[in-house]
């Protein structure tokens, strides 16, 4: 942003006063020199002394019309209103709101702001920037503010996600005071933030799901279902969701069974474990991993094609089945002491190294590879390093995913 001298800002700000207070007198005429002199009292020689041409004015006035000021000191500011409220949040919540809601909803600072979207456009990076000015000073205030609960945010939310969504409900509230100034007051908008926060935040320590929360409200009971024409599947379904938004641990199986519509009785019978749930989803496409390859070895090609196809081939099975790969990520990794038996289970039926680990001992008996290691240990270094890939960089494609890890195991590092 340009620099200004006082006399330019002076001729700024009447730019920026015209175009706030006479909106419809500038569609029809523009903004003109002789008015914005007239509104800085000054004069059109002193105008052009400053500024070389119309189109350099007006771009500083759009460059100037929403100056986004660093903030200052939230947590402090957030700290000292705890103490004052007495570690209320509700208390301190509604008293920021209270002190700042003025400046909220200020009717020239708001028309300065929209016009700062029209005239800069969607893609400005300014604007950008602004927002994330924002959300980094409401993150600073969330910390201050539950900093002896420890809160933490329900899933699917974000810190980031928290921040934009709460800024968002600011912004509306900032429009809609400029039509109707009425029906929006500090007390409406700081029960609207409560809300959002008893909602979002749980400061039980449970890792928590927004539906969770959802679910509570609602206080409808589970209609009674038929048992569902197959039931296996129903389950594997539901666990698929339960995985996908809750993660593998707080996953319940009772939550699975009732969600699926099968009695619990006969979930844990079908599944007695988490475990043999990812492993009744996974099976058959590790089963196909294991028929390529066979395959390959029929049609006979090379030891290393053969890599690249598997490696590609698992690059897309953790893309096309992402809930159940990530819990086996986690089942596996994790010292299942109370599931033993679905721990050795998963680790025997999806056993995804030893689908080419007899592929690497025949390439090294013909010298291809390298015998540094044993070809059950390289087979699960190139297995882990590529689904590790996968889960770290989803907004790669599989092909991507697979073409890196393949190029830098097994061509390595070095030049050729």
């Amino acid at each position: 942003m340009t620099e200004l001298d006082a006399t330019a800002a002076h001729f700024v700000e009447a730019g920026v006063a015209l175009l706030i207070a006479h909106p419809q007198r500038i569609l029809e005429r523009g903004l003109r020199i002789e008015d914005v002199v007239h509104e800085a009292d000054s004069s059109t020689a002193t105008f052009f002394r400053k500024f070389n041409t119309k189109s350099d004015f007006l771009t500083t006035v759009v460059e100037h019309l929403t100056r986004t000021p660093l903030p200052a000191d939230v947590r402090d500011t957030v700290r000292t209103q705890m103490t004052n409220s007495g570690a209320s949040i509700r208390a301190a919540v509604s008293a920021l709101v209270a002190h700042y809601f003025p400046a909220i909803v200020d009717q020239k600072s708001t028309t300065a702001t929209l016009l700062d979207h029209v005239f800069r456009g969607p893609a400005s990076a300014a604007l950008a920037g602004g927002y994330r000015l924002r959300d980094d000073a409401l993150l600073d205030a969330f910390e201050a503010l539950f900093d002896p609960e420890g809160g933490a945010f329900r899933r699917p939310f974000t810190a980031r996600s928290f921040a934009v969504t709460v800024n968002a409900i600011v912004d509306g509230f900032r429009i809609r005071s400029q039509v109707d100034p009425a029906s929006v007051s500090a007390d409406v908008m700081s029960d609207a933030v409560l809300a959002f926060l008893g909602a979002v935040v749980d400061t039980s320590g449970h890792h928590q799901h927004l539906d969770d929360v959802v679910g509570d409200v609602g206080g409808v009971p589970v209609e009674e279902r038929p048992m569902p024409r197959d039931p296996r599947a129903a389950i594997v379904t539901a666990a698929r969701d339960e995985f996908g938004k809750r993660g593998y641990f707080m996953t319940r199986m009772d939550d699975v069974a009732d969600i699926a519509g099968v009695p619990r009785a006969a979930c844990k019978t079908l599944f007695p474990t988490k475990p043999s749930v990812i492993v009744a989803a996974l099976q058959s496409r590790v089963d196909r991993l294991r028929e390529s390859v066979d395959d390959d070895q029929l049609l006979g090609l090379d030891e290393l094609t053969i890599l690249q196809n598997h490696m590609l081939r698992c690059a897309q099975l953790a893309a096309d089945e992402l809930e159940f790969m990530d819990a086996l990520l986690v089942a596996v990794a994790h010292d299942t002491y109370g599931e033993p038996e679905g721990l050795i289970s998963i680790k025997e039926k999806l056993n995804l190294p030893a689908i080419i680990a007899p592929v690497i001992a025949r390439g090294q008996d013909s010298g291809v590879f390298r015998k540094s290691f044993g070809p059950v240990d390289l087979a699960a270094g190139i297995t882990n390093t590529l689904l590790m890939r996968c889960f770290t960089r989803r907004q790669n494609s599989p092909q991507d995913n697979a073409t890196f890890v393949g190029e830098l195991l097994l061509d390595g590092l070095g030049t050729r």
